[in-house]
């Protein structure tokens, strides 16, 4: 495959990790700066807020370099999308059905693209740790 092409994602240098670490607190601080500045926003929005924030934090740590970055880590980064994909389909099915047992319908105002986008690049983050942690445990 062309470096040059679309299906080549460049990783970022491990210093995004930093710049990733700061999206985990900041939606709180939104959230809460929102409530003390009385602005109207609903539950539902300062859900997505979260969401969004935790989503980009995960997404920069899923596409940060390791500091050593060789075949086996590569190996362990495809597998850990596999996963996370795998895993998001069978939480997303979770969620449908607790909400249709809760709610007595499947869609609901949480399932929104915040949602997945987070549930996935936690997934995938999750995927990717252990497997490096099971490596470096043999």
């Amino acid at each position: 495959m062309k470096e040059k092409s679309i299906l080549h994602v460049p990783l970022l240098s491990p210093g995004w990790k930093k710049v990733a670490y700061l999206f985990f607190p900041l939606p709180v601080v939104l959230v809460i700066g929102m409530a003390l500045t009385q602005m109207d926003i609903s539950p539902d929005e300062s859900s997505q807020v979260i969401y969004g924030c935790w989503a980009i934090g995960f997404g920069l740590l899923n596409l940060s370099r390791e500091k050593e970055e060789d075949e086996m880590i590569k190996s362990f980064r495809l597998q850990a999308f596999q996963t996370g994909s795998y895993w998001l389909i069978w939480g997303l099915g979770a969620l449908m059905l607790i909400n249709y047992l809760r709610f007595d319908r499947i869609t609901s105002e949480i399932f929104t693209a915040y949602l997945v986008l987070f549930l996935l690049n936690a997934y995938v983050y999750a995927a990717f740790q252990y497997q490096k942690y099971m490596a470096t445990k043999d």
